[in-house]
């Protein structure tokens, strides 16, 4: 191989290459825009039963943006002094929050869930005032929280 075509081979192989990296580099330091947040919310726990059992956030405060994960102390003590709203919002990816019974009775559930090993917190329970943290989804006129995080704060809603 001549000088010349050496030359020629490692130009073209950096102007295609030196493209390509630029713009692996900028893909990785460009995120896209969430399309739903996380927020947060505290409001009472309401069960509706029509063709399916939903259930539903009511009396709910103005969500706020978060981050996901779970409450700290700070949080849940904020969540005890903010007042009840208006707000209505469907829950979703409710399942592991019901009580065990709850969980078991909620669709296919008992089909795969060994009662020994139900993974339910129980925090989700009708007439009672929740910390609620998801995502938040409006869509078809229609706002929902798909869950993430529950703590109840009190039995009762009022």
């Amino acid at each position: 191989m001549t000088i010349r075509t050496a030359l020629t081979a490692g130009l073209l192989v950096a102007a295609t290459t030196f493209p390509l990296a630029a713009a692996g580099e900028q893909a990785r330091t460009r995120r896209p825009e969430p399309q739903v947040e996380f927020v947060q919310t505290v409001g009472c726990v309401e069960r509706r039963t029509r063709e399916e059992s939903t259930w539903w956030l009511t009396r709910a405060a103005e969500p706020t943006v978060t981050r996901a994960g779970v409450f700290n102390e700070v949080q849940v003590g904020e969540a005890r002094e903010t007042a009840l709203g208006d707000g209505e919002f469907r829950l979703i990816g409710f399942a592991d929050f019901l009580t065990p019974e709850g969980l078991l009775n909620f669709g296919d559930r008992a089909l795969f869930t060994d009662p020994d090993q139900i993974n339910a917190s129980g925090e989700l329970r009708p007439g009672r005032t929740v910390l609620v943290k998801g995502l938040l989804i409006e869509a078809d006129g229609e706002s929902r929280i798909n869950l993430t995080s529950v703590v109840g704060l009190t039995d009762s809603c009022g």
